[in-house]
């Protein structure tokens, strides 16, 4: 007689590790209502939201890099890229239809660029990507200077600082909303998601199976950077300014976003939906020690243990796994 349980549906579970995250968030939420009596306004949880939007949108980029097994350590400088050619559009009258769509196509190409050094001369990624970030951010500088540039007009900000319904939802947050839900269906739902996440596993299987390991990289490459260019109009839009040093030192919470969401910094491992998570978290971590005036340095702390926690979280998961082993156990 067949087993009923194979009649029942399966139900889809959430990965551990995006079940702590979770729980994290909540409690990191309750820890914040203690500071202040604000905290669970409406106003207050979606203004916070400036704190992850603009290294959202890089991180969402970065995780396509990371599953490959590469880094991108580059996107912030592409940022300053992005709004200092913005400075130079809104000089000149564009339309910011157009000024946008030009910003997202430099950042594109600049991640080209990247990609081709790594995947077609086969350069180590770390190497090119700080290369990058040193070149990038002198042109920028070079277009922008540090004087920077605030006369922008209310198209060129309305995607940073517009609020919908009520004034309250920020469109920036629907737009990384929008631009998580496109990358969680492109890394999971597509083929190239699955080229980039085997490629990751073995690269060399990979090839040997004829996918176009070239080819995935350097598209992962150029889709990470002209999300970077989308960073920079809501950057502008935000800060109402452009300068060469703009989203200097954001990278470390871009990183540490990616591999506390669990991506795996070899490659081949890991998830969207826990790199949202992770941003959420950091995000109310951020909102939380704001509130309780802890400084910037405490924060970079912070942060920097937390992207340690994530790098050793895979190992220790490991190790607690083959301890738990039957052939473990005491005869």
């Amino acid at each position: 007689m067949k087993d009923d349980r194979t009649k029942r549906p399966v139900r889809p579970q959430w990965p551990a590790w995006e079940m702590t995250l979770a729980a994290l968030i909540v409690a990191a939420g309750v820890w914040s209502t203690t500071l202040s009596p604000y905290y669970l306004s409406l106003d207050q949880i979606f203004g916070s939201t400036r704190f992850f939007i603009i290294p959202g949108l890089l991180a969402l980029g970065l995780a396509m890099v990371v599953s490959l097994g590469e880094i991108d350590i580059s996107l912030a400088s592409t940022v300053a890229v992005g709004t200092v050619t913005l400075s130079k559009l809104s000089m000149f009258g564009v339309p910011i239809g157009f000024a946008a769509a030009a910003v997202v196509a430099i950042g594109a190409l600049l991640g080209t660029l990247n990609g081709v050094l790594a995947a077609r001369f086969g350069l180590p990624s770390l190497a090119v990507t700080l290369g990058a970030m040193g070149a990038y951010r002198g042109l920028a500088f070079i277009v922008g200077s540090e004087v920077g540039y605030t006369d922008f007009n209310d198209s060129y900000r309305w995607l940073g600082a517009t609020r919908l319904f009520d004034d309250i939802v920020p469109v920036s947050l629907l737009a990384f909303a929008a631009v998580a839900v496109a990358v969680w269906l492109l890394m999971h739902r597509t083929v190239f998601g699955r080229y980039c996440f085997s490629i990751g596993l073995n690269r060399d299987a990979s090839w040997f199976a004829g996918v176009n390991v070239v080819k995935i990289k350097i598209c992962a490459y150029a889709l990470a950077s002209a999300l970077a260019g989308l960073a920079a109009v809501v950057w502008v839009g935000q800060y109402g300014s452009a300068r060469g040093d703009n989203a200097d030192g954001s990278i470390l919470f871009v990183v540490t976003a990616v591999v506390l969401g669990g991506m795996d910094i070899n490659g081949g491992r890991g998830t969207i939906g826990g790199v949202v998570l992770a941003l959420m978290l950091l995000g109310t971590l951020r909102n939380g020690m704001g509130l309780a005036n802890i400084g910037g340095p405490t924060q970079t702390v912070v942060l920097g243990v937390l992207l340690v926690g994530g790098v050793l979280r895979p190992a220790v998961a490991a190790a607690l796994a083959r301890l738990r082993r039957p052939d473990n156990a005491d005869v």
